[in-house]
C-alpha cells in the first residue's frame, strides 16, 4: 500500500515539475531550477518506493514485491494522469496527502 502512495506522490512531483502542468495546477509560472528540483524529488520517491517494495519482509519474496510495485506504479501513473487532466488544481493537495499516507502506511508496515 505504501508503494502506491509513494508512486502517486512521485508521479505527481514529476508532472508538477513540467512547465505546463505546474502552471495548470498552480496558476503561475515557476523558475526552471524549482521545476528541476520537483522532478528530482519525484525520481527519489520512485526509487524509495521500489526499495520498499523489493526488500523481502515477513516471508514475502522480492519477486512478488516487485510485481506489486509494477502494478502500483502503473495504477498511480494512470491516477495522476487523470488528476492532471480533469482536476489539475487538486494535484498538489493530493500529492501531499499521498506522501503523508505513504509514510503512515510505511510506519504501519503496509
Amino acid at each position: 500500500m505504501s508503494a502506491f502512495f509513494f508512486c502517486f506522490a512521485a508521479w505527481s512531483a514529476i508532472a508538477l515539475g513540467m512547465d505546463r502542468h505546474h502552471e495548470d495546477a498552480l496558476g503561475r509560472e515557476t523558475a526552471t531550477p524549482r521545476l528541476a528540483q520537483l522532478r528530482r524529488v519525484g525520481w527519489l520517491l520512485l526509487a524509495l518506493s521500489l526499495w520498499l517494495a523489493a526488500r523481502p519482509h515477513s516471508g514475502t519474496p522480492s519477486s512478488l514485491g516487485l510485481t506489486a510495485w509494477t502494478i502500483a506504479l502503473s495504477v498511480a501513473a494512470v491516477a495522476v494522469t487523470a488528476v492532471m487532466t480533469w482536476q489539475p488544481r487538486r494535484a498538489p493537495t493530493l500529492a501531499g496527502a499521498a506522501l503523508l499516507a505513504g509514510l503512515a502506511a510505511w510506519a504501519a508496515g503496509w
